[in-house]
């Protein structure tokens, strides 16, 4: 085992798109949970150099007056993740990289930071990520060998080609701050309810509205035994068993779609299920026969695009998140977003996240909200 950091760096990246009202709520939300991770490391021991790569001018011009130690890169309309991330290493000449996405690690303090550290510093030829499937931060150690591999176009990839190149990869414990990742403005909301949060961002969401969005309306029933949450979507194995633990209601789970993209002309697995039932029943009787099956609903949306065929633009998925239909031009998502509105029940709609790291943050969170109905009391294992 390696004893002494050599030319350790971190390197963060964001990415900023649209002008658009909700597209500038989540460009805002980023560049503020960036200047959070770059304060939270701000003369951390054992990190050699730090790295902005952004095409945000506004979030430069920030961090190169807050920093002056911090190495920016302006990136233009064809940015490649894998060639900047790849060409700063070697420029660099990192033996050990830290790779965070501006969206993630909003709930990591320097801590977590400093444990990221003492991971490359204890382990030689190994990798640590948030999720080794589709990874949103890792470390890397040593750096050098990613650059034997072709430059991936998206982070997801990371953690696989760290096997690719014979590195022994690690997972931290899925949890809400290993998890949660801002991609749209409806992950903004639900930190609004955590106390983890960088100052920065936390000022920033708390000036946010709840809007239309039911999150605060579904959130009791976590903690009532009467109730039944379902859950459509990208729902993986490991946040199901957080909310076997931690939840008291019932929970009815109808996963597919996992493996695929978040974009349009992306190879993935059809949603059949709920494809069919949307194209069958259309948007409101999709809505109507999930929310049958329990007392609230969250649903995945994304996971249908493909099966429509018919791929919104990110302003109009981004106001179908917010419940907000007005100006969404897509027939299919404007009426199922009227219907999530207007359900009897709670409706929480959007993308991946909110099966994911929002999911894990908003059955921790519901216990504190408010008085729970009931006791969550689950049997201990006992093994002979």
């Amino acid at each position: 085992m390696s004893g002494q950091a050599k030319n350790c760096g971190l390197i963060v990246t964001t990415g900023v798109e649209g002008d658009s009202k909700v597209e500038e709520q989540l460009n805002r939300g980023l560049e503020e949970n960036t200047l959070d991770l770059l304060d939270r490391t701000k003369d951390l021991p054992r990190l050699d150099s730090r790295t902005l790569i952004t095409n945000s001018t506004r979030l430069l011009d920030k961090a190169k007056s807050f920093y002056p130690d911090l190495v920016v890169r302006q990136s233009g309309k064809n940015f490649h993740f894998g060639e900047n991330l790849y060409g700063t290493i070697e420029e660099l000449d990192l033996e050990e990289v830290i790779y965070v996405g501006g969206g993630s690690a909003a709930l990591f303090g320097r801590k977590e930071f400093s444990n990221l550290i003492d991971f490359l510093l204890t382990h030689e030829e190994s990798s640590i990520s948030n999720n080794f499937y589709s990874t949103d931060f890792l470390g890397c150690t040593p750096a050098a060998r990613l650059l034997g591999t072709t430059p991936p176009e998206k982070d997801n990839e990371l953690g696989w080609l760290t096997r690719e190149i014979s590195l022994t990869p690690y997972e931290l414990e899925r949890s809400a701050r290993t998890q949660l990742d801002i991609d749209t403005p409806l992950d903004l909301l639900p930190l609004k309810l955590s106390d983890q949060t960088g100052a920065r961002l936390s000022d920033y969401v708390d000036k946010l509205e709840w809007g239309k969005t039911r999150i605060k309306e579904i959130m009791p029933q976590f903690t009532d035994q009467d109730s039944r949450l379902v859950i459509y979507g990208r729902l993986g194995a490991s946040t199901f068993a957080e909310l076997e633990n931690n939840a008291a209601c019932h929970i009815n789970t109808y996963s597919e779609g996992r493996g695929s993209f978040s974009e349009p002309g992306k190879e993935g697995s059809i949603p059949l299920l709920g494809g069919h039932l949307l194209r069958t029943l259309g948007p409101k009787g999709l809505i109507e026969r999930l929310t049958n099956q329990g007392t609230g609903l969250f649903l995945d949306t994304r996971v249908l695009f493909d099966y429509q065929g018919q791929w919104p633009s990110r302003p109009e998925r981004f106001s179908s998140d917010l419940l907000e239909p007005d100006g969404i031009k897509t027939t299919y998502l404007r009426k199922l977003t009227e219907a999530a509105r207007d359900s009897d029940k709670p409706v929480v709609l959007g993308g991946h996240s909110i099966l994911s790291g929002t999911l894990y943050l908003l059955s921790k969170e519901a216990w504190n909200l408010s008085a729970p109905k009931s006791t969550n009391v689950r049997p201990r294992n006992y093994k002979f």
